[in-house]
């Protein structure tokens, strides 16, 4: 038989592991002779007219024409005392992903791609509102053409043009390695085995050694350990504690224009709700009266794509796969994402440390128990001479479509005051990129300066505030960086600050280029008052669609 190039998925199946346990059911595995020990698997699956079929109200002749009938193949072959499964077709969908390594084809792609020679990158940005995306080349690139973000991405998958030709042509990987390589049937034992060779390299680290300052964490009893310390911080939340840091967020880059509901299943819940999000889930739990929360609900709670009268129409995912969390456990910070564990490099989150204890510190004053972000300004303005206040003031810069606040607050020592509440590591996002804006505008934009000095007319006419608007110089005058500090300030609870990691790396990026820009840049931590007594139920900012399920003929089930 000659050698084609043939495209190959390949999986490794975790040790100690056998074929039969990693199949879903209704799979029949057999003996194949063609490559001594192998098994495989051929079936056909479907067998039903789509679902659009029913709204076309197609006849039973016009059905049969768009049959859905999909075939598959599994190969398992055991070569250098482990099993691979190669499958073929949509054969990777009867396969348990839980007892496969996850992560072997990125791996193996780290090891064997040519650095100057990457397709696609798949990255996955852990915050509040998880960032998911794939970015793609018309041509094989660097890595400086994705924009990855070293501090922060973490990368779930990577496709380019390997090295070694003979190793592939074209190499691709998640969990699953693909790639395309001449060969005959008979070979694939070797293709398996040349893949496990380069699993064990660590090339990778040569060009891609940022992967491991975010590292996944592998080991099953550190594993379990975290998953307990995952199930105690949400039983907390369902308490009544602040959801601080912990969040929900599609595992995966998922079609938007499919727009379906989401329901939460696993403890006998009726509700559907609009979109993804921890609010809704902690609904759920409290229509079920659902009070405690173990380990073992991580992954018997599940979160499901359904239609308006609440039935399956997509994915689903175990809770565990969807939640997203940082950890502190025996002094190393962990985060959960995607249903995985990563281990933050101990010497990253040493420096992110000591970057925020050298960083300046200013004083502003306390929040009260019941203060938001606006209430705490709206006090501030009627209170605080010393301090005049531009929340909500709002300009358009020359050339943008859309309008900006050049900060919370300014005083006469020329403080660029930016607030926000550590409600989430998204508006901590927010509120660093505010101040990054923000600065470059009153270096480059005259006219914009002449806006804001306008806006600070107006609150001195309302305040009877005086001798602030020279603060800043308006288009005709010098405006001089140096001169001014620009102050991020975050309202929170407790005497001590404490910002998620994420948004420690986020808020040093900042200060970075602010300093590039000539500014000077501190820290404030407002204190805030623990409330009491408030049960952390339905979000006042969420936009969720809470209904109950409902059947087709508009009663309640």
């Amino acid at each position: 038989m000659t050698e084609n190039i043939q495209k190959l998925s390949i999986r490794l199946l975790k040790d100690g592991i056998e074929p039969d346990d990693a199949l879903r059911e209704g799979v029949d595995l057999r003996d194949w002779q063609r490559i001594e020990g192998a098994k495989i698997a051929l079936d056909t699956m479907g067998g039903t007219p789509p679902k659009w079929a029913g709204f076309l109200n197609l006849s039973d002749d016009e059905k049969k024409k768009v049959w859905n009938n999909t075939a598959y193949g599994l190969v398992f072959l055991n070569t250098s005392g482990r099993w691979f499964a190669v499958s073929f077709g949509m054969g990777h969908v009867k396969l348990d992903p839980a007892k496969f390594e996850q992560d072997f084809g990125l791996r193996v792609v780290l090891n064997s791609v040519d650095e100057a020679q990457l397709k696609s990158a798949d990255v996955r940005t852990p915050d509040e509102n998880t960032l998911s995306r794939r970015s793609q080349t018309s041509r094989g690139s660097d890595q400086s053409a994705f924009a990855i973000d070293v501090e922060r991405d973490i990368i779930r998958g990577l496709a380019g043009t390997p090295k070694e030709k003979d190793f592939a042509t074209r190499v691709a990987g998640s969990d699953a390695l693909s790639m395309d390589r001449r060969l005959k049937v008979t070979d694939l034992p070797k293709a398996c085995d040349d893949a496990l060779t380069m699993y064990a390299k660590d090339d990778y680290k040569q060009h891609f050694n940022w992967v491991d300052q975010i590292k996944h964490v592998r080991q099953a009893d550190l594993i379990k350990k975290l998953d307990k310390v995952a199930a105690l911080k949400l039983e907390a939340v369902i308490g009544g504690a602040d959801p601080d840091g912990l969040h929900l967020a599609f595992p995966i880059i998922y079609d938007p224009e499919k727009g379906a509901s989401i329901r939460y299943k696993g403890f006998r819940s009726k509700l559907i709700f609009s979109d993804l999000d921890l609010s809704g889930y902690l609904n759920a739990l409290y229509d079920q009266e659902v009070t405690s929360f173990d380990a073992d609900d991580l992954k018997k709670h599940s979160v499901h794509e359904v239609d308006e009268y609440g039935n399956d129409c997509g994915k689903s995912w175990k809770i565990n796969e969807c939640l997203v969390l940082e950890a502190e456990v025996d002094g190393h910070t962990y985060v959960l994402s995607g249903g995985r564990w990563y281990q933050v490099a101990h010497d990253f989150a040493t420096q992110l440390v000591k970057f925020f204890d050298n960083l300046k510190k200013e004083e502003l004053p306390d929040a009260l128990p019941d203060e938001n972000e606006e209430k705490y300004n709206s006090r501030l303005k009627a209170s605080e001479v010393d301090l005049l206040c531009l929340d909500r003031r709002l300009i358009k810069p020359t050339g943008w479509v859309t309008t900006m606040e050049a900060c919370d607050f300014l005083d006469k020592k020329s403080r660029i005051i930016h607030v926000k509440d550590k409600t989430s590591s998204s508006r901590l996002s927010h509120l660093f990129n505010q101040g990054i804006v923000s600065s470059r505008v009153l270096i480059v934009d005259g006219a914009a300066r002449d806006l804001i000095r306008g806006k600070i007319n107006e609150v001195q006419t309302e305040t009877g505030q005086t001798d602030f608007v020279d603060i800043i110089p308006g288009d005709g005058g010098s405006f001089q960086s140096r001169n001014y500090t620009i102050v991020y300030a975050v309202i929170g609870t407790g005497n001590e600050p404490k910002l998620p990691f994420f948004s420690l790396v986020t808020l040093r990026q900042a200060i970075r280029e602010l300093t590039a820009l000539g500014y000077q840049a501190a820290f404030s931590w407002i204190k805030k008052p623990a409330s009491v007594g408030v049960k952390a139920v339905k979000s006042a900012d969420s936009e969720q669609d809470e209904k109950a399920v409902i059947d087709k003929d508009g009663e309640t089930i």
